[in-house]
C-alpha cells in the first residue's frame, strides 16, 4: 500500500519542487521508501509501504528495461503471480518480485486493456514516453482513492487532495455543488470534490492524458440480477468464491491480521482465515462500554469460537486531541463519524500487524441494511391514506422526544427514519442515497442552491431504473456509499497509520457474482443477507448467524450532552467564515441538548466543515 502522485505539463514541464513537496505530503502511507522520477513533460513521485518484496529493487517509481515506460502504483493485484507467468511464457524477464513490474509489463503488452485481467485493489499511473501519454487507473469498487486537477495542457494527481493542494497551480475555491452533496449525504460523491477545481477519478474508471486533453471512461460496470438463478448451486458457489477471495488476501511478506466487530461479514472473514492460515489469527476490535452502540460482546463470543487471539480497545482517547488530525487527513469535509473507532482500531491493529482483513461490502451485496427491508415496507406504508399519515401517524411519531440511543434500540428512532425516507423518495424516486440534511435544510444552512441535475448520486440511480426498487438501492449504494464513504473512511484512517486493509467481499468475482443474483436471495421477509447466512452457517456462531445488523457508530449524541458539549459549543460558533447561517446552527443544537431531536449527526458534519474550513482557509463569505 503507498502514495503516488505526479505532474504532466506540456508546455513548460513539470516543477520538481513541487511534485516533491506533494510526495512528501503521503510519508504516512509509505514511511519505508520514497521516490520521484522525471521526464521532459512528466514527472512522477511515489511513497512505499511494504507488503510483497521488501527488497529495495521493488522500490517506485518503476521503470520498464529500457526506461521508456514508468508506472507508480498504490494498492495490491492479488492474481499477480498468475498474470506474471502469462508475461513469461511471452518471454518477458522480470527482476524483482512485485506485482508493481507485473503491471508495467502487462500495460507494456496489452496497453489500456490490462485492466480487464486484474484482481486487486489499485489506483496506478503509467507514463508512456514514446507516446507521450498519462495513463490512469482506478479499481472497479474503489477501493484506492485518485484525485486530478486538470486545465489547459497540464494534470497533477495525487492519492490525497492534502497532498494535491501543494501544487500551487491549483486554485482552492470551493464548489457550491459538492458543498451542498456533503451536508446531503456526509460525503462527496465522484468526481466532485469540495474544490471546483480538483475531481475523484471515479471507481472503475480509467484516463488517458495526452496533449489533445483528457479522456475519461468506464471499463467495468457492475451485472444486473438473473432471475433463474439457483439457490442451492448459488449458495455453494458462494462459499466457494469466498474463500478463494479470501485466501489470495492472505498472501503478504508481512504480518496479517483481521478486524472482528462480531458482525457476520467479520466473522466470516476471520474464520475462513483461520480455517487456512498456518498460525492462529490475531483479530482486532473496538469498543464503547457503557453505550447502546458498543458491540464488544459479540465481538468476543466470535473470537472464542473461531480461537482467534483477540485485542479489544476501548474508544477513551480524547475526541477534541483526534479532531483535527482527523480533518487533515481526510483534506475535505467527510462526516461519516465512525472515522473516529475506525482511526483507533487501525491505530491499535497496526501496533501488531501490517495488514488486515476486513469485512467491507457484505451489507451492499447482500442486503444488509436495515433500510433495505424498509424500502418493501415503503410500497404498503404508501397505501394508507394520505390523511391518516399526515395527520395522524407522522406527527404522533415525529413529535416523540429524541433518544440518542443507537437506532437499532429504538424504535422510535427507526420509524422516524423509516417515515423520513419514505417522504424522500416519495417526493423523488431517485433519491436514494440516505440524506442527513434535507435539501431545504441544506439551503437554509447554507444558503446555496443544490441542483439535483448535477448530483452524481442521483445519476447513478437513474442507471439502475430496469432493476426492482430495492436492489436499484443496493446498487446505487455500492456505486457510491460504498466506495466514496465506507472505502474512503477505511483507507484515510488506515494508511493514516501505514496499514493495509485488504476485504475479500469485494473481490471482483464475488461482487459480480452478487450482483447477479436475485433479491429473493438476498432478503427474505425480514432476514437480510439470506444467501450468506445460509451459505457459512457451519463457520460461523449460530447466534452470530442470527444476529440483526448493527452498524459501527459511535455515541455522539451522547457525548455531545455530556463530555463533548463545552468542546462541541464552543467549536460549533467559532467561525465558518459565514458561509453556515449561525441561526440555523443554534437553533439544531438547542434541539439537541432539549431532546427535541437527535441532531448529532448533522452537528459532526458542521464540526467537521468548519475544522476544514480552518486549516485550508478556503471559504468565502456567504
Amino acid at each position: 500500500m503507498c502514495g503516488i502522485t505526479g505532474i504532466v505539463d506540456y508546455v513548460n514541464g513539470p516543477n520538481e519542487y513541487v511534485l516533491k513537496n506533494m510526495t512528501d505530503a503521503l510519508a504516512h502511507r509509505g514511511p519505508d521508501a520514497g521516490g520521484c522520477c522525471k521526464f521532459k513533460d512528466c514527472a512522477l513521485g511515489h511513497r512505499r509501504l511494504s507488503i510483497i518484496d521488501l527488497s529495495e529493487s521493488a522500490n517506485q517509481p518503476m521503470l520498464s528495461d529500457d526506461g521508456q515506460t514508468a508506472i507508480v502504483f498504490n494498492g495490491e493485484i492479488y492474481n499477480f503471480k498468475i498474470l506474471r507467468q502469462l508475461l513469461e511464457s511471452k518471454g518477458q524477464i522480470f527482476r524483482t518480485k512485485s506485482d508493481t513490474e507485473v503491471l508495467l509489463k502487462l500495460y507494456i503488452d496489452q496497453k489500456f486493456t490490462m485492466l480487464t485481467q486484474l484482481n486487486g485493489m489499485f489506483s496506478f499511473a503509467i507514463w508512456d514516453e514514446r507516446e507521450k501519454l498519462l495513463f490512469l487507473a482506478r479499481d472497479r469498487m474503489g477501493k484506492k482513492p485518485l484525485y486530478y486537477s486538470h486545465w489547459g495542457k497540464r494534470i497533477s494527481f495525487a492519492s490525497e487532495i492534502g497532498s494535491l493542494m501543494n501544487d500551487p497551480e491549483i486554485s482552492r475555491s470551493i464548489d457550491p455543488q459538492a458543498m451542498s452533496e456533503y451536508f446531503l449525504y456526509d460525503f462527496i460523491p465522484a468526481p466532485h470534490t469540495i474544490f471546483s477545481q480538483v475531481k475523484k477519478l471515479p471507481a472503475a474508471h480509467m484516463a488517458v492524458v495526452d496533449p489533445s486533453g483528457v479522456k475519461i471512461s468506464r471499463y467495468w460496470t457492475p451485472p444486473e440480477p438473473d432471475p433463474v438463478s439457483n439457490y442451492e448451486k448459488s449458495k455453494y458457489s458462494l462459499l466457494e468464491i469466498l474463500t478463494d477471495s479470501t485466501n489470495k488476501r492472505l498472501v503478504a511478506d508481512v504480518p496479517l491480521g483481521a478486524f472482528l466487530s462480531g458482525g457476520i461479514d467479520s466473522t466470516i472473514v476471520t474464520a475462513l482465515m483461520s480455517k487456512s492460515a498456518s498460525e492462529t489469527v490475531r483479530s482486532f476490535s473496538v469498543s464503547f462500554p457503557g453505550t447502546t452502540h458498543d458491540e464488544a460482546g459479540w465481538s468476543r463470543l466470535a473470537a472464542k469460537s473461531l480461537g482467534s487471539d483477540h485485542e479489544e480497545h476501548r474508544v477513551d482517547f480524547k475526541i477534541e486531541e483526534l479532531f483535527p488530525k482527523l480533518v487533515h487527513n481526510f483534506g475535505e469535509p467527510f462526516g461519516d463519524s465512525s472515522a473516529i473507532p475506525t482511526w483507533r482500531l487501525c491505530q491499535e491493529t497496526k501496533k501488531s500487524v501490517t495488514v488486515a482483513l476486513s469485512g467491507d461490502g457484505g451489507d451492499e451485496l447482500f442486503g444488509g441494511y436495515e433500510r433495505y427491508v424498509a424500502r418493501r415496507l415503503q410500497n404498503l406504508y404508501d397505501c394508507l391514506p394520505t390523511i391518516l399519515r399526515k395527520k395522524i401517524i407522522e406527527p404522533l411519531i415525529l413529535n416523540t422526544r429524541a433518544s440518542t440511543d443507537y437506532y437499532g434500540f429504538s424504535m422510535t428512532k427507526k420509524l422516524k427514519l423509516f417515515i423520513e425516507a419514505a417522504d424522500r423518495i416519495r417526493t423523488d424516486g431517485l433519491a436514494l442515497t440516505p440524506q442527513t440534511f434535507t435539501r431545504q435544510q441544506v439551503n437554509r444552512l447554507t444558503g446555496l442552491n443544490y441542483d439535483p441535475g448535477l448530483d452524481p448520486a442521483i445519476d447513478h440511480a437513474e442507471r439502475w431504473m430496469n432493476v426492482d426498487p430495492v436492489s436499484r438501492m443496493m446498487f446505487t449504494d455500492l456505486q457510491t456509499y460504498l466506495s466514496e464513504d465506507i472505502l474512503t473512511k477505511v483507507d484515510r484512517t488506515s494508511m493514516a497509520h501505514a496499514l493495509e486493509v485488504r476485504s475479500p467481499f469485494l473481490d471482483y468475482r464475488l461482487v459480480e457474482f452478487a450482483c447477479r443474483l436475485p433479491l429473493r436471495f438476498k432478503i427474505h421477509g425480514r432476514t437480510t443477507k439470506r444467501i450468506l447466512r445460509d451459505a457459512t452457517r457451519d463457520l460461523v456462531p449460530s447466534a452470530i448467524v442470527k444476529r440483526s445488523k448493527q452498524g459501527f457508530q459511535v455515541p455522539l449524541g451522547k457525548w455531545f450532552k455530556e463530555s463533548l458539549k463545552h468542546w462541541a459549543e464552543q467549536r460549533l460558533f467559532e467561525s465558518s467564515d459565514g458561509l453556515l447561517d449561525r441561526e440555523v446552527v443554534g437553533q439544531l443544537w438547542r434541539d439537541h441538548q432539549e431532546n427535541r431531536a437527535d441532531n448529532a449527526s448533522k452537528i459532526w458534519l458542521i464540526l467537521f466543515f468548519n475544522e476544514w474550513n480552518d486549516q485550508f482557509g478556503c471559504a468565502t463569505s456567504r
